[in-house]
């Protein structure tokens, strides 16, 4: 393999980032042209010195749970956005790396002024219904979103939108009401769909993405099929990619290495070494933007006004055991949203809370009121989560407080914690992206719909909207700074490990690109059989 298609290679896999990747390729003459191929997923095979990839066969996927819907801009679930993400496309999207948004369904992009974002849309791009998607249908998604009685939770991300307009066919114009750092990377969630009615949507799903919808059985499948007009040239080689909810992970792994499934969405991490020795398979790692946290219901007793006891339980908490014995050293300790490899990180908090009983017990001493015990919601979808409540189950009794720990189904837990708030305690696994505002601004801002933890507090608010306003990044990160000191001061929920993402799949899938954050783009995947 050549010096240049080893860079091609290692940007593709991620073992590079996106500036290394342009330093790189400068150093070695690559022609500007294709530089910017591959930058917006244009990648020739013949420069990747890859195999000539084979067509058709379905690609069978075990999901680690139940998707809660395939409406791009309902769905609050890791597994919803790996199915929908095959169907719909954005303007944008984020590369690999995750560290510099790309081009997608908008060709390129200006940005004039502070307030504005020009967006050159692709021409000929089809619909699976056999629509041309236009401008016009940037600007139906966009009003589907914001219409209140529609209630997405991707509403608030474009709320600092003035207005949208249509300058013809294949250009629209964002106009902010103030500046608004993170635009692109909220951008990428607008997945755009054509103006049809909703009660025809939910039936037959439509969007520009690689894979068509075909039927979903609930409990049993979902079935895509290769949308024989995509317009990004001859993609994709699959014929089709069918889903299966497997929550039972020891299943999972059992109908990979039977042949069963190609694919599992979420390794068990206990299973990761062996799978790593089986020939017939490939497990990909990658460490990025997943973390595991233990959160408090902060308007409810005995959280509400109450950052004594909430220190209490993150001093209780033993990451370093959990990130080497319960995650099997595929994870490491985390004291806030954002990855230590983040420019917005603060280095100041990154021992902030140890595994401390003494302290945690003078913390609960304090607390006001100070109960006698506590209930943790955990769902058997994440196994490794019940192994950290009963850790500290065992801390907490150690000082004095008993913690009673609740298994629901994910689709209960998902009701009862995100829906309706009826939980004191919780963990669960969330992601992040690739702005800071992303780690912070939807979980942490009172009124949002992922701050499960009803956190409300005027000073955060007021730092989060600055940092959103602000441009230079300098600024910003001295804001965000802020932010993670006000967190770990107060506790309105208690980060525990940043966790590496493992897929692992049948040798025979060629072709897969890994991302940080569970990503499954399936566009260029192939099987070898």
């Amino acid at each position: 393999m050549s010096q240049v298609d080893r860079l091609f290679a290692d940007f593709w896999t991620g073992k590079i980032s996106r500036r290394e990747f342009l330093a790189r390729a400068a150093a070695l003459g690559v022609a500007a042209a294709l530089v910017k191929d591959v930058l917006a997923g244009r990648l020739p095979r013949a420069a990747a010195g890859a195999a000539e990839p084979k067509r058709g066969g379905v690609l069978r996927v075990a999901l680690d749970g139940e998707i809660d819907t395939i409406d791009p801009h309902k769905s609050v679930t890791i597994v919803g956005f790996q199915v929908y993400t095959q169907i719909y496309e954005g303007l944008v999207q984020a590369n690999p790396q995750l560290d510099a948004m790309v081009p997608l369904l908008a060709e390129r992009w200006e940005h004039p002024d502070a307030l504005t974002y020009v967006f050159y849309l692709r021409r000929g791009v089809r619909f699976h219904n056999g629509k041309e998607f236009k401008a016009e249908d940037v600007a139906f998604t966009f009003e589907r979103i914001m219409d209140e009685k529609f209630a997405s939770p991707r509403r608030p991300d474009f709320l600092p939108v003035a207005r949208l307009e249509v300058v013809n066919d294949y250009q629209v114009k964002f106009t902010m009401k103030a500046p608004f750092s993170p635009f692109l990377s909220k951008l990428e969630t607008m997945r755009i769909v054509p103006r049809i009615p909703d009660h025809e949507f939910a039936r037959t799903p439509i969007g520009t993405g690689p894979f068509a919808f075909v039927e979903w059985v609930s409990g049993q499948h979902i079935t895509l099929k290769r949308n024989t007009q995509y317009w990004q040239g001859d993609l994709p080689y699959l014929a089709g990619v069918q889903y299966r909810p497997i929550p039972e992970p020891a299943t999972r792994v059992v109908a990979l290495r039977s042949g069963d499934v190609d694919l599992l969405n979420a390794v068990p991490l206990k299973d990761v070494s062996t799978l790593e020795r089986d020939s017939r398979l490939k497990v990909y790692r990658v460490s990025g933007v997943v973390r595991d946290h233990l959160g408090f219901h902060n308007q409810k007793v005995p959280f509400v006004n109450n950052p004594n006891l909430r220190l209490a339980l993150a001093w209780a908490v033993d990451r370093k055991t959990i990130a080497e014995q319960v995650l099997f050293g595929l994870a490491k300790p985390a004291m806030v949203p954002i990855p230590e490899s983040h420019w917005a990180f603060n280095p100041k908090v990154r021992n902030a809370h140890g595994y401390d009983l003494d302290r945690a017990r003078r913390y609960l001493a304090e607390a006001n009121p100070k109960p006698s015990e506590i209930t943790l919601k955990v769902s058997p979808t994440y196994p490794d989560q019940i192994k950290m409540a009963e850790l500290l189950q065992g801390s907490l009794a150690q000082i004095g407080l008993k913690l009673n720990i609740v298994q629901l189904e994910w689709s209960t837990w998902i009701r009862e914690v995100v829906s309706q708030g009826n939980y004191e305690a919780e963990i669960v696994l969330i992601s992040g992206g690739i702005d800071p505002d992303d780690f912070f601004y939807q979980w942490f801002k009172s009124g949002q719909v992922f701050n499960i933890w009803r956190y409300n507090d005027a000073r955060m608010n007021e730092m989060l909207d600055k940092a959103r306003s602000t441009s230079v990044q300098r600024e910003r990160q001295a804001i965000y700074y802020q932010i993670q000191e006000k967190l770990v001061a107060e506790a309105p929920l208690s980060h525990i490990v940043y966790r590496e993402s493992v897929v692992a799949a049948t040798a025979n899938m060629r072709d897969y690109v890994m991302t940080g954050r569970y990503d499954m783009d399936f566009r260029r995947v192939w099987l070898a059989r």
